[in-house]
């Protein structure tokens, strides 16, 4: 990638620790009560359940070689089979630091997982016809009462289609109440006219869960616990903001970390909330088995115990494919590692189907949280599966997919993931990557549900299309990405290219070697530096031998890689930005470039030596 800043391969997720730099300031009937007895999920041995131990021993063991790669910091991962669980471990750090081993029961903050939750919440209200999907948005929120949002209906906003961007936070503290965010959200109005299409949208689920504060006339999370959390006995979860922050299970909550391999950094510990009150897009936190009874509801058709917590039919609306689902921000399809089977989204639900039936038959229910972590059920099979992980960064849950698919699911995988290993064995092997935010770093070209595929550092594993006329193995997940790989004269494979428009980037095969250290030098780049905010700067320190980038508000410096050819200093957290130096004729810094991912850069002067 030299001399562009453009990303050549699908960006899952990008961490926001810079923008401060960048000038922003700154994430039936109605019951309640508890149903003891109700989804205990006892313990029983695999072979109970016609799984083999071996079988599950195998996938703690991708676990722990996720944990010992450095992919993750921690996890817990539960499989229950026919109700019982047949698996439960744990690996890693809660803290890291303090090294506070992960423990069974951790409450970790499901993120987008909660989306699900505040859409049965919604889901209860339609079934007591105190809501309705053709319900305008503007009927219970202010804002909306415009040219641009007034149209935006209850069931656009349940099916990412009502049209609004992804997030308007800037801050978690911005806004005061979630009535408040959701009548700013109508305000601003949406990106793409309603119903248009697909678009992942925080805002239109916290626009949701307003609309519960609205038509109740208490908080989202007063009413998700009486209405949802309650009667399927998930007594250990909860809502984390000032409000309930003296809860006694608190400890329970783990470090929250962002990074990748080798680069992950503590940004978060639970002494004080994340969340100023319930949001209702994220900010549950829940343990994995607290999750699977919200996750067998769905299984019981709604049914919990002798009671019917959800009707039939807010079941099948829930669980109805309405739309191909594509990545985060963007058209791109969403990626998953399951065999043959695309990414549908419902009413506040992923849905797994081969697409072959139209509507399309799904296998698979389930969702993800941005801090890394995944719930899947098979409803054919009675089979739960929970991995979850303070990690936010890490990949290692869409990974873990076609792992789960060839050890439980599709046995024939392993045969068929032999045969291709053979067939392209001399494709196979690593490949060092040396071009725009990639130092050193190393692509394995490997097999994936018995196709070729390129596993790229701290992102997915891309299974690829047989090669065209033109010998380029395109990307699965799109055309507009390939590879192809160079041959000697001998017909040894020697390296591979990565194209993507016009840019060719050329990758030797090989691991890479040891990267090279810090210039002996840095310490005339440590300094204080403006920003757009002439009442914050931000200091460029070293720590621990490395150059690091001082920010306000973040809870460590934030460390660079050495600098490259071209002289960019690239962020370990997020190797998508960098920073370059600029000097005066005497060789004195004078200031610094910040380059971000769109290729915009911005310059900031240095005001003051610290050496």
């Amino acid at each position: 990638m030299a001399g562009t800043n453009r990303i050549p391969i699908p960006v899952i997720a990008v961490s926001m620790l810079l923008i401060i730099i960048i000038g922003v300031d700154f994430v039936s009937e109605r019951y309640s009560g508890t149903t003891p007895g109700i989804y205990e999920f006892p313990y029983a041995s695999p072979e109970s359940q016609g799984i083999s131990n071996v079988t599950l021993s195998e996938l703690v063991e991708i676990i722990q070689g996720y944990f010992l790669e450095d992919q993750i910091v921690g996890a817990e991962l539960v499989v229950i089979k026919n109700r019982v669980i047949v698996l439960h471990e744990v690996v890693g750090w809660s803290d890291r630091e303090e090294e506070v081993p992960m423990e069974k029961g951790t409450l970790f903050n499901i993120r987008s997982m909660t989306k699900p939750i505040t859409g049965a919440a919604v889901q209860i209200l339609i079934d007591e016809g105190r809501l309705s999907l053709d319900d305008k948005a503007a009927k219970y929120l202010p804002g909306f009462d415009n040219e641009n949002s007034r149209n935006i209906t209850i069931e656009q906003l349940l099916t990412h289609r009502s049209g609004l961007p992804l997030s308007i936070i800037t801050a978690a503290d911005e806004y005061e109440t979630l009535l408040s965010m959701a009548n700013e959200a109508g305000q601003r109005g949406p990106q793409f006219p309603p119903g248009s299409k697909f678009w992942y949208s925080d805002t239109g689920t916290e626009v949701l869960g307003a609309i519960v504060e609205v038509e109740t006339g208490v908080p989202l999370d007063e009413y998700v616990r009486e209405s949802i959390l309650e009667p399927l006995g998930m007594n250990g979860s909860l809502y984390y903001h000032p409000a309930t922050r003296n809860y006694t299970r608190r400890d329970r909550i783990p470090d929250l970390y962002v990074g990748g391999i080798g680069e992950w950094v503590k940004v978060w510990s639970p002494e004080e909330p994340l969340y100023p009150f319930a949001f209702g897009s994220q900010g549950l936190y829940c343990t994995p088995v607290d999750y699977a009874r919200f996750m067998a509801m769905w299984m019981d058709d709604g049914r919990v115990g002798d009671r019917q917590l959800l009707s039939s039919e807010a079941v099948g609306r829930t669980l109805t494919p309405v739309t191909k689902m594509s990545s985060l921000g963007s058209d791109m399809p969403y990626p998953t590692g399951f065999y043959d089977l695309e990414a549908y989204y419902g009413q506040m639900a992923i849905l797994f189907s081969n697409g072959t039936t139209m509507p399309p038959e799904v296998e698979v229910i389930g969702h993800s949280g941005s801090d890394g972590t995944y719930a899947w059920s098979w409803p054919e099979l009675d089979l739960m599966i929970f991995y979850f992980t303070q990690s936010r960064g890490t990949t290692s849950g869409i990974k873990l997919e076609p792992k789960i698919d060839e050890l439980l699911i599709h046995p024939e995988l392993k045969e068929l993931n032999n045969l291709a290993r053979k067939r392209y064995a001399s494709y196979l092997g690593s490949y060092t990557a040396n071009f725009g935010p990639f130092r050193n770093a190393e692509f394995v070209v490997t097999v994936q549900n018995g196709r070729l595929a390129v596993d790229i550092p701290n992102q997915l594993v891309f299974e690829l299309k047989e090669p065209d006329d033109e010998g380029k193995w395109r990307f699965r997940i799109t055309d507009e990405i390939a590879v192809s790989f160079e041959l000697d004269d001998s017909g040894d494979v020697v390296a591979m290219k990565l194209h993507e428009a016009e840019y060719i980037f050329e990758m030797p095969k090989g691991a890479p070697a040891e990267d090279k250290g810090y210039p002996a030098d840095m310490g005339k780049y440590v300094g204080t530096y403006e920003t757009e905010d002439p009442n914050v700067t931000v200091k460029m320190v070293i720590v621990e031998g490395r150059l690091a980038l001082d920010i306000p508000g973040q809870p460590i410096p934030l460390d660079l890689y050495p600098p490259d050819e071209g002289g960019k200093w690239y962020m370990r957290v997020n190797p998508t930005i960098a920073v370059s130096f600029n000097e005066s004729s005497d060789g004195r810094i004078e200031s610094f470039t910040l380059h971000l991912p769109d290729g915009s850069t911005y310059q900031r002067k240095r005001i003051q030596d610290e050496n």
